[in-house]
C-alpha cells in the first residue's frame, strides 16, 4: 500500500527557519516517491523547507526502493529514493534517470538466533539465512563472497537462503527457529537483540559496497526542463539532511510526530539511529562498485556505465550553498 499527501509549499518552514528571498517563476510541483522508513525521513522533511527554497513538492510514500524507481520510470514521480541498486535497476530497465545525491548510510543489521552457535560470518556455513531481495541480497552476496561462502535457496550450498521481504516477518522467522540468522533493516535487528532471541553478527559494511549509502535519483527530463527548480530542490534536501545530522531532537520530533507517526516508537527510533549516518555523500566510484557487484551476482544483465547516469554537480553546489 502507498499513501499520498500533497504539500504546496512548506507552510511550517517560516516557524523554523527564516524565509529566503528566492524567485518562484517556475510553479512546477516536484513529485517525490519517498519510502516510509527512517533513513529517508530527511526527504520528507523537505516539505518543511519548501517555502524557504521557493519550491512546491508532493510526496507519495512507498514501501520498497524498487517501487519508488518504478514510479520514476513510469513518469508518476520526478524524484525517487532507494538503495543504489534500485536506481541502477531502474536505469537498466530503461528509466531515463540520473543519480543526484546519496541518502543516509548504514541501517542494516545482521543477527543470529540465540543458541545457534553463530558468532562470526564463517559460522553461517551449514545454516539457514533470511534476507530481503534487493539491497540486502546484494550486500549478502558481497559478504559471503569475501568469506568464501556459497549460497542458494536449495540445499547443498554452504548457506541456504530464505527470501522474506517483510521485515517483521524476518524477526518472526528467526524467533520461531525457522531460520538461523537474518539481514534486516533497523530497528528490527536491534529489536531482536533487545528482546533476547538474537545475538549480534559483525556489521556487513566491510566489502567494496561500504556502508551501503542510499541514492536519490531524478528523471533526466525533469532536470533538463526545470534546472533551477531541481537545484533549489537539492539544496532543500541537503539542508534537511543537515538538520537531521546537527539537530537530533528536531529530527526525532519530526519522525515520531509527523513522517512516521504511529509507525515507529521512540525506542525504535533510538535503536535505528545507532546504526546509521545522516549523509548525502555519493560518488561515481560507488555507483560503479554497485554495477560491478550486481553484474557479478547475476542481479544485473545489462552493461552500464556509471558516468552515464550519475550527475553530482547540483549536490556539490547545494553543499556549498547550505554549508554542509
Amino acid at each position: 500500500m502507498k499513501r499520498r499527501h500533497l504539500v504546496l509549499g512548506g507552510l511550517a518552514a517560516t516557524a523554523i527557519l527564516p524565509r529566503v528571498a528566492i524567485g518562484q517563476t517556475d510553479k512546477t510541483v516536484i513529485r517525490i516517491a519517498n519510502l516510509d522508513i527512517g533513513p529517508f525521513a530527511p526527504m520528507a522533511y523537505v516539505t518543511k523547507l519548501a517555502d524557504k527554497y521557493g519550491i512546491k513538492v508532493q510526496v507519495t510514500g512507498f514501501r520498497r526502493g524498487l517501487e519508488s524507481a518504478q514510479a520514476v520510470a513510469s513518469d508518476a514521480a520526478d524524484v525517487g529514493v532507494g538503495g543504489v541498486e534500485a536506481a541502477i535497476s531502474a536505469v537498466a530497465a530503461g528509466s531515463p534517470s540520473t543519480i543526484v545525491a546519496g541518502c543516509t548510510s548504514g541501517g542494516i543489521g545482521w543477527v543470529a538466533r540465540k543458541g545457534s552457535g553463530i558468532k562470526t560470518i564463517p559460522d553461517l556455513k551449514g545454516k539457514r539465512f533470511a534476507v530481503i531481495r534487493g539491497l540486502h541480497e546484494l550486500v549478502m552476496h558481497a559478504v559471503f563472497a569475501k568469506y568464501g561462502l556459497t549460497s542458494s535457496q536449495e540445499s547443498g550450498a554452504d548457506v541456504q537462503l530464505f527470501y522474506i521481504n517483510a521485515p517483521p516477518a524476518l524477526g518472526t522467522a528467526l524467533r520461531n527457529g525457522d531460520v538461523d540468522a537474518m539481514s534486516a533493516p533497523e530497528p528490527f535487528p536491534s529489536r531482536a537483540l533487545l528482546d533476547g532471541y538474537a545475538t549480534p553478527l559483525p556489521p556487513p559494511y566491510d566489502t567494496e559496497l561500504g556502508a551501503v549509502p542510499r541514492a536519490i535519483f531524478m528523471r533526466k527530463a525533469f532536470v533538463a526542463e526545470h534546472p533551477d527548480v531541481s537545484q533549489r530542490f537539492i539544496a532543500a534536501y541537503v539542508e534537511a539532511m543537515k538538520i537531521f545530522r546537527d539537530q537530533p531532537k528536531v529530527a526525532e520530533n519530526f519522525v515520531l510526530n509527523d513522517a512516521l507517526k504511529g509507525a515507529m516508537s521512540e525506542q525504535d527510533w533510538q535503536l535505528s539511529i545507532k546504526n546509521q549516518t545522516w549523509d548525502v555523500a555519493m560518488s561515481q566510484e560507488i555507483v560503479t562498485s554497485y554495477i560491478r557487484d550486481l553484474t557479478k551476482y547475476g542481479m544485473l544483465r545489462k552493461p552500464l556505465n556509471a558516468a552515464d547516469f550519475t550527475s553530482l554537480a547540483m549536490l556539490d553546489k547545494a553543499k556549498a550553498t547550505v554549508g554542509w
